[in-house]
This record gives structure tokens, sequence and C-alpha cells, in this order.
């Protein structure tokens, strides 16, 4: 496609192997693994899904060198028996004309502990109190023994050994990310006195230089080796400059190393680290302001690779919520010779392919949801992409007999479902009571806005392909009863039309200014019709019609996301929970940040373990925890709560003997997450 002419076009990596595209598959761990680190079925499939879908390399990230945490997080190549399974993988990429990498990884310093239990261990011995600032979330590391230097060294060169008999085109060395390597190369970490030390740049990249070197005289000078690294840390005493980073850059270059990948990283609390969408939440963190304006620019991590470029000759690569856009363009100002993608590829793997085929509004867009870290250190999942890591299991394949299916709700879950069904070649009827499509993701694209999480792109993507997939019939303003389903004698029916949010049974609770979310719905509709979700969010900050002292019933994400929209938007707001934990359904990472800003923030007071009493004109009753007797002062009250099952038309049609598939918030709120109706809208459409 002319308009992405740079991405897509090929690339002489080295003298001897060649990019199809631009378009590398950044290294991330996905948990696929099996036990003893050994491969898997969903490895290959994961990773097969994004070679079919169009990537011009893979960088298979996390593979060890030496054992470090327990099976499924990583893969591994410090031992003979993993190359069988390696060299599957490889071969399995390769029929799709991909180019294939093998990053080798150990989190040294940034592992809880050793492989025995001990002390994690990195360049130097560091007492908790010498750790990063601020807030350390790190562990007292042992330094380890030149000795173990050059055991270590051995065991990386062995390893790459190992990827060659395996297939490999190549292999990164992973310097980055507070991993073992980077422990070397930043001065945070760095405190020897030997010549691995921090005294100069040639000492702190001595270890990588060697591996470099020592790769290529065992496997010979044309075998490529890669490199990631750092273009500057964040917010710790000593953390390394971009200056620096050019140097370390030159230095790996002249031991060998044929591209220079450029990322970054944050000491500090953990969200904080190399995932740079969670440290803005809900507000930067005072010390992250100075770099909040290269944050903001495109790719983020961009600003390092273009600083870089012109002080080497080896190909660079941009990494860091890009998309194809941002890449395009890195790629015409030269700024970057190759562009990875992340997430991007996990929420659309095709992505390279759609973009090749002129179809842009095809693509599935990363949401920023975090729901990938949910929870951390779990097998990967993806709100907008149900396959991921379900590849086989999910797969669009044509029905053996095509069906007339009716849906019923046109929010994310119906939409998904109609999507996926008539792709399969079943004739499909969605059907909504509202007067467009998309059902409460508009509101929801309206209150989380768009400067870190962003789900404007999924409701544009299911309208999309509802309007555009042939064989889907669209029929708005319609509410459905059982005899009208009936009428339409569908061989299935899937009930899509969301919870019930019920209101309190507490006396006070249908005066005037209590509004419970299908209020705010209703509230919403028609601004959110003439200005759009992006527009509504910025002019919520000039004029909200709520009042300036806001009670919200109910903390779990309904509520903490409502508080948050409310706190910065200049409104006094008091959260009352009724039970003991604040914050359900929103991924750890957001939550622990959400909630701790919350906490801090001078116009918000959280509640838990509360019992409502009455609304009244005063204000909000309430027990607290305690037992005490408390009434807050208030112009609105919010009931942002969970939400319950609503399967009565089910319920009806199932006695009538139809087939029915309820799906989404209908069936409660352990269902109600965008993540859960995508998830379900796939599944019942490829089982129907």
């Amino acid at each position: 496609m002319a308009e992405y002419s740079h991405l897509l076009s090929p690339l002489a990596l080295t003298p001897t192997l060649s990019l199809k595209n631009r378009i590398m598959k950044s290294p991330q761990s996905t948990m696929y693994w099996g036990e003893e680190y050994a491969m898997s079925d969903r490895v290959v499939d994961f990773y097969e899904s994004i070679a079919q879908g169009g990537a011009g390399m893979i960088v298979i990230a996390g593979i060890l060198w030496y054992p470090a945490h327990p099976g499924g997080v990583y893969g591994a190549l410090f031992d003979d028996r993993y190359i069988a399974g390696m060299r599957r993988l490889v071969e399995t990429l390769h029929r799709h004309d991909c180019v294939v990498f093998c990053q080798f990884h150990h989190t040294g310093p940034s592992a809880p502990s050793d492989e025995h239990g001990g002390r994690p261990f990195g360049s130097s011995t560091l007492e908790q109190a010498e750790l990063s600032s601020p807030t350390p979330y790190l562990h007292a590391t042992r330094g380890v023994t030149r000795e173990e230097i050059a055991l270590h060294r051995e065991r990386y060169i062995e390893a790459a050994v190992r990827a060659y008999q395996a297939g490999f085109d190549g292999v990164e060395v992973h310097g980055a990310h507070g991993y073992f390597l980077q422990s070397f190369l930043s001065r945070v970490w760095n405190r020897r006195e030997d010549e691995y030390g921090c005294q100069s740049i040639e000492n702190r990249t001595r270890l990588m230089v060697e591996i470099i070197r020592g790769i290529k005289a065992r496997l010979g000078e044309d075998f490529p080796v890669g490199v990631r690294i750092n273009g500057e840390e964040f917010m710790a005493q000593g953390a390394m400059t971009l200056e620096e980073s050019i140097q370390i850059a030159q230095a790996l270059e002249q031991a060998g190393a044929c591209y220079i990948s450029v990322s970054g990283y944050g000491f500090g609390p953990l969200p904080m680290t190399y995932v740079p969408d969670y440290f803005p939440y809900p507000e930067p963190e005072p010390a992250m302001c100075p770099y909040m304006d290269r944050y903001r620019q495109e790719g983020v991590y961009a600003w390092g690779a273009a600083a870089i470029k012109p002080h080497v000759q080896i190909p660079v690569v941009a990494v860091g919520r890009m998309d194809e856009q941002r890449g395009e363009r890195l790629l015409q100002e030269g700024k970057a010779d190759i562009i990875a993608y992340g997430r991007m590829l996990w929420a659309d793997p095709a992505f390279p392919n759609k973009l090749r085929e002129g179809r842009p509004l095809d693509i599935v867009r990363c949401n920023r949801c975090a729901t990938c870290e949910d929870p951390p250190r779990a097998a990967r999942r993806c709100r907008v992409n149900p396959a991921l890591g379900r590849e086989r299991a999910l797969a669009i394949y044509p029905a053996v007999q095509a069906r007339r299916i009716l849906v019923i709700g046109a929010g994310p879950a119906g939409m998904e479902a109609a999507r996926v069904a008539a792709l399969r070649g079943h004739r499909v009827t969605l059907c909504d009571a509202a007067p467009r499509l998309g059902g409460r993701l508009w509101l929801a694209s309206m209150i989380k806005g768009s400067a870190v999480e962003n789900v404007r792109p999924l409701v544009d993507y299911l309208i999309h392909q509802v309007r555009s997939i042939s064989g889907i019939e669209i029929c708005l303003n319609r509410t459905m009863n059982a005899e009208e389903v009936m009428t339409l004698q569908p061989d299935a029916v899937v009930v899509a039309t969301g919870g019930n949010y019920a209101l309190p049974d507490i006396p006070g609770i249908q005066r005037w200014n209590v509004r419970g979310v299908k209020s705010l719905s209703r509230l919403a509709a028609w601004p959110l019709r003439v200005f759009g979700p992006d527009l509504l969010n910025r002019l919520s900050r000039i004029a909200l019609p709520l009042g300036s002292r806001i009670v919200i019933l109910g903390g779990q994400i309904e509520g903490i996301q409502g508080a948050i929209f409310l706190a910065k938007r200049g409104k006094r707001v008091t959260v009352l929970e009724p039970s003991v934990q604040l914050g359900e359904g929103i991924p750890p990472r957001y939550r622990e940040r959400a909630l701790a800003w919350l906490q801090q923030h001078p116009r918000v007071t959280l509640h838990t373990g509360v019992c409502w009493q009455r609304i009244e004109r005063d204000g909000a009753h309430f027990l607290t925890a305690e037992g005490e007797d408390r009434c807050e002062p208030c112009h609105s009250v919010l009931v942002l709560t969970r939400q319950s099952p609503a399967t009565e038309l089910a319920d009806v049609l199932r006695v009538r003997g139809a087939e029915v598939h309820v799906i989404g918030s209908a069936n409660g709120a352990q269902h109600s997450l965008i993540v859960d109706a995508m998830a379900q809208g796939r599944e019942v459409g490829v089982m129907l």
C-alpha cells in the first residue's frame, strides 16, 4: 500500500539476511510456556498467528540462558533438551516467510530471588536502602563474582549455539528493563570497581561486548546478533542518560551487533518500569513530569531511537505505543529503520496484512486497557482479541450449515457475536432498542477519555465490521419481546442486552438528584451523539450539571472510575462502598495507581464497610464500618454499583423451546467487563 510504503518495504538486516517489511514483533513474555520451560502448542499457535499475519520479523521473548522463574513465564535454551521444541517453533514460523530471532533473557536483579531462593544476582551487591528511588519494589541483590561472570558469559554463548541448532535466524542480547545485563550498563546498579565496573562506557559494556564477540567466534561473523538497550532511564540518581546510551550503542555496534533496539526504563513502582502507559494514570507521578512531553510524542521511546540512529551504521529499532502512522513517519523521516510492535500485534496479529491489503479500518486497535497484565504473570489475554492465546479454539471456520441467528443487543458482546457468526456464513439479524450501535461503549469512551485507556477505536471497529460484513441485518430502535422473537423464527437467539443496574432499596432513592447508570446513559445520549465522546469529555471539564459535591454509592470499577472522572473536574467526591475492597474489576496495574491517587486527593473521601441508610435533602446518610451514623452533604448521588443478571427474556424463550445463548453483562457483574463481552461474543460466534 503506497500510504505505508516505508513500513512495508524490505530491509537488508545483514548482508545475508533480509526482512520482507519493517514490522517487527517486539519481544514480550506471553506466559504460555509449559512446565519446566517446555514448548507448548499455545506458544506455537500464538507466534504462528503473528507470522501468518504478515510480520517481517518476530523476536521470541524471554528465552532463558540460565534457570530463573518457574515454568510458564519463560522459555529456555540453557539445556539441549529444549532444542527440539524450539526447532518446531522456528520451522512453523519460517513457513510464513518470517525472520525469527531468539531474545536471551534473565531477570537478574529484578527477580524476587535467585534460582535457589537466595538474593537475586546482579552486577553489584546492594542493600535495600541502596536500591532505586522512589518507592523501590526491588529486592537487595548479590553481586556476581568475576568467576560467575565468566560462567554466565559462556552460558550465554552456549545458548546461542543451541538457538543456531534450532534454526533461529539470529539472537537478541537483552540489556534493558532492569534485567541482568542492564545492571552492568546502569550506574544505578553498577558499583563494581573492577574491569566490569561503571568507571567508563568500555567497562560497563564489557560483558555485553564479550557475549556478542563470543557468539560470533563460536558461530561465525555472519551470524546475526541484535541488542536491546534503554535509550534513557528515569527517576533515579545516576540513571543512564541518552548521551551514555549513544556511546553504549556505538560500543555494541563495534562488537558486531546487527541492530540496536531502543526501549526505556523507569526506576520505582512496577507500573513505571517499561510499560509507559501506566505511569500517567490517573495523573503522572511528579517525578515523571519532566519526561511527559516526550511520552506524549509519537512512539514513546522513539526519541531514543532517533537520537541514536545518526551515530551508528546498523539498523535502529523504534518501539513503544506505535501505530502504522507513527511507524511510517519515523521511517520516512529517517529516525528508525525498523518499527517494533508489541500490544498492537496482540490486538491484531493480521495488522501487517491488513495494511498491505489497504484495509486499515479492519485493524483491531489496542485500547491500552492493561487487560494483558491482569493479573500479572498470568497467561496473556486481550480485551479486543479474545483469540489471543486461544488461536486454535477460537479460530473462525465456515459453518457446516448456515443458520438464522438473532442477536439482541448491539453492545460489544452482541456486535462481536454478530461479526463472527456472519463471517462463518450465518444469516444474522442484530437488534437493539437504542437508536445507534455501540451500547454503553459510547458512555465508557467519554468517561475514560483517550489519554491512557482508549475505548473509542473498539467502538469504531465493531460498528464498521457489522455494517460492512455481508449477512448482517441491523434493526435499531427495536425492543424485542418473546412474541416478536418467536415470530422471526430464528434458529438460535443470542441475548446480549446488558445487565440490570438496580437501585438500592433505601428511603430517598427516588429523589430527583439521584441518578443510576441507566439515568446517566439517557442524560448523556443526546450530547454524545452531537459532540462525540472525545469532545464531550473535554466539554465536561467546563460544565457538568451535577453540582459541586457528589456522593457515589459503589466503590468497584464503576464507582472508582466515576470518582476519578469527577475529581478531575473539580468535584468534591465521597465514595461509599459496603464491602472492604475497592476497585474490583480494574486491572491490578491501574487499580493500585487509581486507589493511591484517590486516597491522596484533597477533594476525595473513600469509605469502605459502610451501610447505606437513606438519602435526604441534607445528603446521603450511612453507617460507617465502626457503626457511626454519618451524613455526607451533597448536590447529587450517583449509584454506580455492579450489574446483576438480566435473563428474563432468555428464560421465557427457553421455556418456549428456543435455542438461547446469554452473553456479556446480561450474565451479571462477573461478566460485565468489555473483555468478558468480547470473549463471550467470540465464543458463541464460533460455536453457533
